[in-house]
């Protein structure tokens, strides 16, 4: 069996952040947590306090957040990645072809409160020409806001 050391790094851009070192077999999913890094608002930040205190330190253990703020988005995120459970919804880096709107800049839109298509096309402008794209848009809200 070959370790792998890893980084794992889930993050609303500018303003929240988890970032998990780990080792594990390069064959599976993400193994032993070596660190944790967390910075945030202080709504995240007592958010992980308080799973630290109730369950441990290794959060691939802890139950998976069911809210909807951008808090329990991320948490849920990095949970599932580190139990080898994430399967985002949308592969590629292109969400809206017509206007080049990246799915990373979708996405976060959706983890900073944009919950509907209507708000993520305010918000990105993804979805203003050919609309094709909104299917997508909305598996992403879907999966992003999914309770566990």
């Amino acid at each position: 069996m070959i370790l792998s050391y890893m980084k794992i790094k889930v993050e609303l851009e500018g303003r929240d952040f988890i970032e998990v070192e780990c080792e594990g077999d390069s064959h599976s999913s993400p193994g032993r947590v070596l660190k944790v890094t967390h910075v945030g608002c202080a709504e995240f930040m007592d958010m992980m306090q308080k799973m630290k205190r109730h369950f441990g330190a290794d959060i691939s253990k802890w139950p998976v957040p069911e809210g909807n703020d951008h808090s329990s988005i991320l948490l849920r995120e990095m949970v599932l990645r580190l139990r080898g459970e994430w399967k985002f919804p949308y592969q590629e880096d292109e969400v809206c072809h017509c206007r080049t709107i990246s799915t990373h800049a979708v996405d976060q839109a959706i983890i900073a409160g944009a919950h509907t298509p209507e708000v993520v096309t305010r918000q990105t402008s993804a979805s203003t020409a050919c609309g094709t794209c909104r299917p997508e848009v909305q598996k992403i809200i879907n999966y992003r806001l999914k309770s566990a």
